[in-house]
């Protein structure tokens, strides 16, 4: 065995270990069982203890005291055990009755110590081995049920049978609505088949939907099907973007190089663009022959009488060219 399994089992033993004791706590806590703290008990004896039960709480002034222990038959009578986390002194006058718990249910043994005028009773008495004690027949229980009784009586009598009356009533006219057809239940309910055809007919439509796209037909249906062709085409189209992205971030190419951290090209090109200013300045000014020809109409009048004087000796020549010829002509002859 390796060390890892070891550490492995070692670890899972001691949270089971702390699990466990998680467990005894919550339920220590949870129960309220008294496990740590010094107990006793009492016993007493009742003709009848309308439903009390083990674990049931016992109450003195209010305060839980304890819980019932054990409830036995002996001789004719209910014999119900005590078990005591906190000490109680019971005088001559006591009383130990069964007592309801709430108007839900449930049961408590209640004890009531005494008057504090009358003598406590011998230690003898209430010791564990003594015969049991004398409980009182609980008779504020049986009046207790009986006014409940006669509250849920007089409530009925005071609203709460006409309240029934009308949700009753509310009762049968939805049931009647629902009977003739009226509003979106009643129309499911009703024996009008429109909306049962047009359910159908979706249906229909979504079914021949899904079996177009398993089918692979259509462009949605291309994507979900098992054909890889589109799939191989994006996953190439992103690797080459992905490489063009690559290249222009190292610096490859001219759009690279104007991406790069590199200035020479920028440095250059903002040269070039101020030369350029600088020329046109210079143009715009007049400076130097260009600007002259640009800005000063002296020059394009002298070309322009320069072309005029041109075509009129061109035009003299014209008119005289034929004389010429005919002079050249007849002097040749001789």
């Amino acid at each position: 065995m390796n060390k890892k399994t070891v550490i492995m089992e070692t670890s899972v033993g001691l949270f089971a270990v702390a699990v466990f004791a998680l467990l005894f706590l919550f339920t220590v806590v949870l129960s309220r069982e008294a496990f740590f703290r010094s107990t006793s008990s009492m016993r007493f004896a009742f003709a009848d203890v309308m439903g009390l039960r083990v674990g049931d709480n016992v109450v003195s002034r209010g305060v839980t005291v304890g819980k019932v222990d054990a409830i036995d038959f002996t001789n004719g009578a209910v014999i119900v055990t005590a078990l005591l986390n906190m000490p109680i002194q019971l005088r001559d006058d006591y009383r130990a009755e069964v007592v309801s718990s709430s108007l839900l249910g449930g049961r408590n043994l209640q004890i009531s110590e005494g008057t504090p005028d009358a003598p406590l009773l011998a230690a003898e008495a209430t010791a564990p081995d003594a015969a049991p004690l004398v409980g009182a027949k609980s008779a504020e229980l049986i009046d207790s049920a009986t006014h409940t009784v006669e509250d849920i009586r007089n409530a009925l009598n005071d609203g709460i049978l006409e309240d029934l009356k009308a949700g009753i009533a509310a009762l049968r006219e939805v049931a009647e609505n629902l009977a003739s057809g009226q509003g979106t239940l009643g129309h499911l309910v009703s024996r009008d088949d429109t909306l049962y055809n047009d359910l159908s007919a979706a249906i229909a439509d979504l079914r021949s939907i899904s079996s177009t796209l398993a089918s692979g037909q259509g462009t949605l249906g291309h994507l979900l099907s098992a054909d890889d062709t589109l799939y191989n085409d994006l996953s190439a189209a992103v690797a080459d973007l992905r490489s063009i992205s690559d290249r222009l971030e190292a610096g490859e190419g001219t759009l690279g190089r104007l991406l790069s951290k590199d200035d020479t090209m920028y440095n250059d090109l903002s040269l070039a663009l101020a030369n350029f200013r600088t020329v046109s300045d210079g143009l715009a000014n007049g400076q130097g022959t260009l600007g002259k020809l640009l800005a000063d109409d002296t020059l394009y009048d002298e070309v322009n009488a320069l072309v005029g004087e041109g075509r009129a000796a061109i035009d003299d020549l014209r008119e005289t060219s034929p004389i010429t010829t005919f002079s050249s002509v007849f002097f040749g002859v001789f």
